[in-house]
């Protein structure tokens, strides 16, 4: 345990004197880092969210079956069995004609009165089918509304083919381009890191120099730089998750004052405790990754 200390002792000592000697170049590069932290932290909370939200839309991914009029309670339940062995399909609802209209009258709210004149109810009996929330595009939906339309009985089959192709195409970009992006953002990262502590060694070269004329090996120079580059890229971390917590309860207050009849704030969340610790040590080890490409600078010549 001695040598252990005798060992880590020197190095963390001149650790903390490199940080409290050149003040001004750490916190030029953690503001730097910070800046490029927030980035991937802002970034990483849209993905997060933009894919909880579509999954939450996806499990929500229904086709409606507007029967024929007159089906004989048999037909409707050889429709019913069809359905219910079909793959996509998870959940089936049936919806007579009065429930139908009743619906609609809840639609309508204070409107609603002009239906009563009416002569008859002109609403269909429909199947309301919830498929599949690993249904992944919007060729297995239409291939089943295809199937679903060529039964007996099927007056006219609804999806929302619109929608359906805008979500399926949202899904596609998050699962697609995400990790692109993520990628480019974290290679970014680590060569910004990289270029502040090249200047951090470049304005230090001096007392490197002098290090190695003592006597000092390479692994005790190079070592102080390693843990300041940790040091650097933890605080930045935090700083980013600071900022982006304010940023991200800004914009979830204001779209709850903006659009409070949408249903999309209350599902927005931020970072879980095991993100937040993920992207902590993201930023400590883009920090170790951006010491790394500037160790070269490090050399005795």
């Amino acid at each position: 345990m001695p040598r252990i200390y005798d060992h880590v002792y020197p190095v963390f000592k001149l650790t903390a004197n490199n940080i409290r000697r050149h003040p001004v170049i750490n916190l030029i590069s953690i503001m730097i880092i910070s800046i490029a932290m927030l980035m991937l932290a802002l970034y990483f909370l849209a993905y997060i969210n933009t894919d909880r939200v579509v999954s939450t839309w996806r499990s929500d991914l229904k086709v409606a079956v507007y029967l024929e009029d007159d089906l004989s309670p048999e037909s409707i339940a050889l429709l019913k069995s069809f359905c219910l062995d079909l793959d996509e399909v998870v959940q089936l609802d049936y919806i007579s004609k009065d429930e139908a209209l009743s619906r609609f009258q809840v639609i309508l709210g204070k409107d609603s009165g002009f239906l009563d004149d009416l002569p008859e109810n002109p609403l269909p009996a429909s199947l309301e089918l919830l498929l599949d929330a690993e249904v992944a595009d919007i060729s297995t939906v239409e291939r089943l509304a295809r199937q679903l339309q060529r039964q007996s009985g099927v007056d006219e089959v609804v999806y929302g083919s619109y929608w359906l192709r805008q979500l399926f195409s949202l899904l596609r970009m998050v699962k697609y381009f995400g990790f692109i992006f993520a990628s480019f953002l974290s290679v970014v990262t680590v060569f910004v890191v990289a270029s502040t502590i090249r200047l951090s060694l470049f304005a230090r070269r001096e007392t490197i120099r002098v290090l190695y004329l003592v006597g000092a090996t390479r692994r005790f120079v190079v070592m102080p730089y390693l843990f300041e580059g940790i040091f650097q890229g933890a605080v930045a971390s935090s700083i980013a998750l600071a900022l982006s917590y304010v940023g991200f309860r800004y914009f979830k207050f204001w779209l709850q004052e903006q659009v409070p009849e949408w249903s999309i704030a209350p599902m927005l969340q931020f970072f879980s405790l095991s993100s937040f610790l993920t992207f902590l040590l993201l930023g400590i080890l883009l920090g170790v990754a951006g010491f790394l490409i500037s160790s070269r600078w490090l050399s005795r010549d």
